[in-house]
């Protein structure tokens, strides 16, 4: 019986002290739960300032089953592990961070589950007593939201931890978005679809580097990629506005011309005008997040550029990597 090959996905911005100790814990993983299996580690450098790219090399010169991807500059995680799985060539395809608070010891929990007929394993983080509670907060408002205005279940902890099959790994790469967003494609394609709980590692050196910002600006594309409900809710807003202006003008006048009523002050009238002004702009905000996503459409520039690449797969053809991304040489 042939054995499966499996593929793990690792994005890497500025990871060089992770990296040696990434790749020995998979290592293990292949070399004891998962001996029965062939293993394909794919690290993509998203434009790393460190050494990284050196450690990457150097995992690759000792390593036959190690490629590394090196994009031109940083173009973010989520097309770093876009390109990770567009070169992937096992029957699954794990994707995994290179800061280990995604623990490797839960990839052959994974496999088992990907044996026993799951088509999608959705690592779901437990939330570690150290994490900050504005993290905390933020991170289950998110998915709380998306899953409200989305329809696609998810739940807070489904990170960027999970097994693909490779049946689902062509249907997501049939998609050709440019703002792709794993996390919501991943619930969204259906298939069988399972969760494991697990417990999250801290950092092993540094801080994170997802900012408050960072991870605002991430939501932003989740929700806008995956919900039209913000528009609509312009368009609820607008006539629910309209009925009370016309209810609230009503009222004035009923009470100017058959109960000689004083007429409201300025104060009122500037607080109305300022909480409209507010909602107007509110609105225009959110419509201009949809019409930036749509002239990033539009512009239909490569989701990334690979600068170089280590152990180039014999599998991939140079026509078919530049209908997905741009490789500048090999």
């Amino acid at each position: 019986m042939p054995r499966p090959l499996l593929s793990i996905v690792v994005p890497a911005l500025n990871e060089a002290a992770n990296l040696p100790l990434l790749y020995e814990a998979v290592s293990a993983q292949f070399d004891g739960p998962l001996r029965h299996c062939d293993l394909e580690l794919i690290i993509v450098n998203d434009g790393s300032t460190d050494d990284t790219a050196a450690v990457i090399d150097e995992i690759c010169a000792r390593d036959s089953r190690v490629r590394g991807l090196h994009f031109a500059r940083n173009f973010g995680h989520q097309y770093a592990l876009l390109a990770g799985i567009e070169e992937a060539a096992g029957a699954a395809v794990i994707t995994m961070d290179a800061d280990l608070e995604q623990p490797p010891r839960y990839i052959a929990e994974f496999v088992r589950q990907w044996e026993a007929g799951a088509q999608v394993v959705h690592g779901v983080r437990q939330d570690h007593p150290k994490l900050p509670r504005l993290k905390k907060w933020t991170s289950r408002l998110f998915y709380r939201v998306f899953q409200y205005l989305s329809r696609i279940p998810m739940e807070p902890g489904m990170l960027d931890f999970r097994l693909l099959d490779r049946q689902v790994v062509d249907a997501v790469l049939s998609m050709t978005e440019s703002d792709f967003f794993l996390r919501g494609i991943a619930s969204w394609v259906g298939f069988r679809q399972v969760r494991i709980p697990y417990e999250s590692d801290l950092r092993v050196h540094e801080r994170t580097r997802f900012t408050y910002a960072k991870m605002f600006a991430f939501a932003m594309r989740g929700i806008t990629s995956f919900s039209v409900f913000p528009l609509r809710l312009a368009t609820g807003l607008g006539v629910l506005m309209t009925f009370s202006s016309l209810l609230f003008g009503a009222v004035v006048a009923i009470r100017h011309f058959f109960h000689s009523a004083p007429q409201p002050g300025y104060a009122s009238t500037i607080a109305l005008i300022s909480l409209l002004m507010g909602i107007q702009f509110l609105l225009i905000g959110m419509l201009g997040e949809y019409i930036a996503r749509i002239h990033i459409e539009v512009k239909r520039r490569p989701r990334y550029i690979v600068a170089r690449r280590t152990h180039a797969p014999a599998h991939a053809e140079p026509g078919d990597r530049m209908r997905r991304g741009a490789i500048l040489r090999p």
